[in-house]
């Protein structure tokens, strides 16, 4: 199974299974988005390739979990026969004992939480850890720090404890969840190194001869002598860049360990979502993912002759999506800034006098301003996100099918914490740190075999 030889632990192993199962959600969910359509023939075989995935990861998951239990049965037998006691009571948990605990098996290193019943619990431990006269850390702390070997992190002397693998995940889990997640629209891949290299289409014409960066094919008689072509590849490398959010938690919301949670799941998942989000759009590919506006596939759509500012015509949707390639329209989608719907909801055909609304329709098919709009243009659903410019700048409109945008992302969200860093403030801080890069599969936008206008799976608008 693709991906699944290079999870290492229990982990990395139920967190891919669960973003196989995810990934095959999203499916449905985007089908469901289009008008409760069934889903295509690529999407139903993608759909029951990432079910199979999400079942052997679990199953490997549930395999390695049964042998380390039986490992844990038989450290705890060889134990009793040696006559050594394996549960060291809290008094003797110094760290010159470290030693010790990291020879043997530890079963609470299996659980997730490391023994913590929340983010807030671990929180708390953490500051008495640092106080002064708090006495000595908490017994699964020093566990925690055990479990890590030479040069670390992961050590309350050297400033912070890594957060559990539970706490981390559901702020994973969090981000997938958000509404506006653009990532689940990507073509997204799992980095386990420092990068991932591909052999990219290097096509930019469907002239004969060019196709696929050389591809021909011929049609032959019988006995004839096949001629060759060499097609041109390309290399293209994600290799992901880190992006950090740093949380602040006064001691008084620490102790609220409820509401701590809330917040720091809430304000850190959604400022990381927000960077993402924001740099597939615009990323300048400086330290960051190559957003689609900077893409140099993407087609810019000038405004028509004595078009007004920050407006937006029947004829610049129609020019937009005549230069959106075939093969994207599927599943394209209208992103716009918010302020371009009132330009829409006065959008009108060309018929007539005054023309024809073609986008305030009621469920019947009829001009309702009482009822709210279908949000589709071309069939194609409008989906406002601020990422978008403002309305008349270059950017307020952009039809595009981010399948056709590569990411790649390094496992999960990692966390620490540490109350040295504002410790006069009576404050807490939290860590977040998440790797990703990305962008377009093309390098350039396409010429067609019949026509001289180039087509893409990205176009925008020009300024107005």
């Amino acid at each position: 199974m693709p991906g699944a030889t290079a999870v290492r632990n229990l982990n990395e192993l139920l967190a891919a299974s669960t973003r196989a199962a995810d990934q095959a959600q999203s499916l449905i969910e985007k089908a469901e988005e289009e008008g409760n359509r069934e889903l295509t023939a690529d999407e139903e075989a993608l759909f029951q390739e990432f079910l199979s995935q999400s079942k052997t990861l679990r199953d490997q998951y549930e395999e390695e979990l049964a042998a380390d239990q039986r490992a844990a049965r038989r450290a705890l037998l060889d134990d009793a026969r040696q006559g050594i006691a394996t549960v060291p009571s809290p008094s003797s948990l110094v760290r010159t004992s470290m030693q010790r605990v990291t020879q043997m098996f530890d079963r609470q290193m299996l659980d997730p939480k490391r023994g913590f019943a929340h983010i807030g619990d671990f929180a708390i431990k953490v500051q008495e850890a640092y106080t002064p006269g708090g006495g000595m850390a908490d017994e699964r702390l020093l566990k925690i720090s055990a479990a890590a070997t030479g040069m670390n992190q992961a050590q309350g002397s050297q400033g912070g404890y890594m957060v559990p693998p539970e706490f981390s995940s559901t702020l994973w889990d969090g981000m997938n969840a958000l509404p506006d997640n653009l990532m689940t629209l990507c073509d997204k891949y799992t980095i386990t190194g420092e990068s991932l290299t591909f052999p990219a289409n290097a096509e930019t014409s469907r002239a004969t001869g060019s196709r696929y960066g050389g591809v021909r094919g011929y049609w032959i008689s019988e006995a004839t002598q096949i001629t060759s072509s060499s097609p041109t590849v390309r290399r293209m490398k994600l290799e992901p860049q880190e992006l950090a959010v740093l949380v602040f938690v006064t001691d008084k919301l620490l102790n609220n360990a409820p509401a701590m949670e809330q917040y720091i799941k809430r304000s850190a998942s959604e400022e990381i979502m927000f960077l993402v989000n924001d740099a597939i759009i615009n990323g300048n590919g400086v330290g960051q993912p190559l957003g689609v506006m900077n893409s140099t596939a993407t087609i810019t759509i000038s405004s028509e002759v004595g078009q007004d500012v920050d407006t937006i015509l029947i004829e610049n949707i129609n020019k937009m999506h005549a230069r959106c390639h075939s093969r994207a329209r599927s599943s394209a989608v209208w992103f716009i800034n918010q302020d371009v719907e009132p330009q829409l909801e006065q959008l009108s055909s060309i018929v007539g006098t005054g023309g024809i609304p073609v986008y305030i329709a009621s469920p019947n098919g009829y001009p309702n301003i009482a009822e709210a709009p279908q949000q589709r243009l071309k069939g194609k659903p409008v989906r406002p996100i601020e990422y978008c410019k403002t309305l008349g700048d270059k950017g307020d409109i952009l039809l595009a099918n981010l399948g056709y945008y590569a990411l790649g992302v390094r496992g999960g969200v990692s966390e620490e914490m540490s109350m040295h860093l504002r410790f006069d403030y009576a404050e807490t801080a939290f860590r977040f740190m998440f790797a990703v890069d990305g962008q377009s599969w093309l390098q350039s936008a396409i010429t067609p075999l019949n026509g001289s206008n180039t087509l893409s799976p990205f176009v925008t608008l020009a300024a107005r």
